[in-house]
């Protein structure tokens, strides 16, 4: 689907291909080790793959990686100095950028979703058990609700379980609570290490931003040193496709 993508601009000078990738990635190789949510991408050389292909560089990288770059170039983080950016969706992706700056490791991210929070919690699409994906992750939040609801309908949805929240259901307002208190408390310890002027949450749970940041934030004043909290603000993605952007950028930086 990308080469027949590629081929689309045929009338075009592509200099490079950026692209977001869901997982543990080597950036220099743009090797996939693994992507804990998507089975079949397992150590597979995609970036010597499409450039064979193609004729054209391509650079890789995590895909709450070019979130963040996106977001902290043009978005909520810009003029920011210390800043956490989240991804929530079927996982949680993180990434951090201090002084303006990206923080990278040669395998690809700050991988925040598999920070454990609870030792004898749930398996992990990792391996591990007890990470604070577990806790946040969409899949996980609507297997809880399934579990304690009763007559549940089929085909639920996040944004199903945010709009009966909203109108004071017993079972989603539990399910929300308890993701806000896991991730409020998660994010405790985060402020502690990092110090972030803002957290910026993207991805498809922060749909309901506005619902939960008042008990995220409740959770966060529980967990972390005062002193951190002075200028801390909590705030959701400005930009559409916030990781589209951000490896577009990824892919012209690469040009210069």
């Amino acid at each position: 689907k990308i080469c027949s993508l590629a081929g689309s601009f045929a009338g075009h000078k592509i200099k490079a291909i950026g692209i977001g990738a869901p997982g543990i990635i080597n950036i220099q190789e743009g090797f996939i080790y693994y992507l804990p949510n998507i089975p079949g991408w397992k150590n597979f050389p995609l970036k010597k793959i499409l450039e064979k292909r193609l004729k054209i560089p391509v650079v890789i990288d995590n895909d709450a990686n070019v979130f963040a770059l996106a977001e902290s170039c043009l978005g909520a983080g810009k003029g920011k100095t210390r800043s956490i950016f989240l991804t929530l969706g079927t996982g949680l992706g993180g990434a951090v950028v201090i002084n303006g700056r990206l923080l990278q490791t040669s395998a690809s991210a700050q991988e925040l979703g598999h920070v454990p929070i609870n030792l004898k919690g749930r398996l992990c699409g990792c391996g591990a058990r007890g990470c604070i994906e577990t806790e946040v992750g969409n899949k996980y939040l609507l297997k809880k609700y399934k579990q304690i609801k009763k007559n549940c309908p089929e085909g639920i949805e996040i944004k199903d379980l945010y709009h009966k929240a909203l109108k004071g259901e017993r079972e989603a307002l539990k399910v929300w609570k308890d993701f806000s208190k896991a991730l409020g408390k998660f994010l405790g310890g985060m402020i502690n290490i990092f110090n972030p002027e803002v957290i910026i949450f993207g991805g498809g749970v922060s749909g309901a931003f506005n619902f939960f940041k008042p008990f995220v934030y409740k959770a966060i004043k529980e967990q972390a040193m005062w002193p951190n909290l002075k200028d801390l603000k909590l705030q959701k993605a400005r930009l559409k496709d916030a990781g589209i952007i951000g490896a577009g950028l990824l892919a012209r930086a690469s040009c210069n």
